[in-house]
């Protein structure tokens, strides 16, 4: 994970995979497992996270990285 210009966490390319992959198998992205963390992805983010009462923002930490390896 590197830090963009405004002080957030960047998930890597393998990193957004692997949530797109998660994501894809609990039904809630249909895009292609690309690496990139465009609107879909990120929809799928919020929706994950509203569901386990999580904060439904984009941000890919690396807390929430760990989070998916270890609870999803």
């Amino acid at each position: 994970m590197s830090v963009n210009d405004r002080g957030y966490t960047l998930a890597s390319t393998d990193e957004v995979m692997m949530v797109q992959e998660t994501m894809k198998v609990m039904g809630l992205y249909r895009g292609a497992i690309d690496g990139l963390a465009g609107t879909k992805t990120l929809a799928a983010v919020r929706a994950y996270k509203k569901s386990v009462h999580m904060a439904p923002n984009n941000s890919l930490t690396k807390e929430f990285i760990e989070h998916l390896r270890t609870e999803a």
